[in-house]
């Protein structure tokens, strides 16, 4: 197998190798070119997905992009852009979706484990689902340990050893060191920065970041350690709308990009926008759409259609 070569396998895992506390399941790399179509290779039902539906996993996933450029979305990360090197932590249960720059591609590598251990130290909060996207400032060493890794899998497909759940700790133990590390969110995604009141910065910050949970103006003030009313005058005063204006203008922003994107149920993507039920997705898209959620992926998805067909 060399450096360059595609590669990607799943490891039968049974009790015996439950017991352990932390297993791998599997393991691989991918280059995808630029304008090729992600993801590029065939994999069992229960990894695979495409950009309109992501995905939902049952364990976590470790994925290491060394080159090139993409885009990265889940439950609770709005949509980021980011360039390599980077890693993204997948946890289980929550959705997601990823890919490449069409212009760029990128070279990725990925690991797919599970295990009381593992969920034991999430429970740490580390790396959490709110923070699973980073940059990356030392790659050299992760790259060594993820090609350990994939070439063990590689001469011994059928075993999934203990030494391979050791290895697996080390490169968990490496990628949670970047975590650790401060690093910069993008500047394109900090709405927040041009923001020289710190109660409004961190007000947005929550609010872009975390309305996909139950959230109310009064429940951010209290956490900022402010009135509610001084709260909704010092936002109104630096972003010209209220508190709970820039709470919906998310939800809603949030949830008209998975209906025109995404073919997830209306009921799934009231949830992931952070409304507190479909009918109050509904209300607030006849408000201000005048149609309803479904009328409005249908309108867009039409509308979508005769631009492609004009352009041809």
């Amino acid at each position: 197998m060399s450096d360059n070569e595609g590669f990607f396998h799943y490891l039968p895992v049974d009790d015996l190798v439950m017991k352990w506390g932390l297993y791998v399941t599997g393991a691989g790399r991918e280059r995808t070119l630029p304008g090729e179509d992600y993801p590029p290779r065939q994999h069992p039902a229960l990894y695979q997905f495409d950009w309109r539906r992501g995905r939902t996993l049952p364990e976590f996933q470790l994925v290491f992009l060394t080159d090139g450029e993409g885009e990265f979305e889940s439950s609770v990360i709005r949509l980021t852009k980011f360039q390599s090197p980077a890693i993204v932590v997948l946890f289980p249960g929550v959705w997601h979706r990823y890919r490449p720059n069409p212009a760029s591609g990128w070279t990725e590598q990925w690991l797919s484990f599970n295990g009381e251990l593992a969920h034991r130290f999430f429970d740490l909060e580390i790396i959490r689902p709110e923070n699973a996207l980073r940059q990356v400032t030392e790659s050299r060493s992760l790259v060594q340990e993820f090609d350990t890794i994939q070439k063990s899998i590689h001469h011994q497909p059928l075993q999934n050893s203990v030494l391979l759940s050791m290895r697996a700790m080390s490169l968990l133990a490496n990628a949670t060191a970047q975590f650790a590390e401060p690093c910069p969110t993008p500047a394109e995604n900090n709405q927040s920065d041009h923001i020289s009141d710190d109660v409004v910065s961190e007000a947005l910050q929550m609010i872009w970041s975390y309305s996909h949970y139950p959230m109310s103006v009064l429940q951010i003030a209290r956490k900022l350690g402010v009135s509610r009313r001084t709260l909704d005058r010092r936002f109104a005063d630096h972003v010209g709308r209220s508190v709970l204006s820039e709470i919906n203008l998310c939800r809603m922003a949030r949830a008209k990009r998975l209906l025109s994107e995404t073919d997830l149920a209306v009921k799934s993507v009231a949830f992931l926008a952070g409304f507190s039920s479909a009918e109050r997705m509904r209300v607030a898209f006849l408000s201000e759409e005048e149609t309803s959620p479904s009328g409005y992926r249908d309108r867009v998805r039409k509308e979508s259609l005769a631009d492609n067909k004009s352009k041809k």
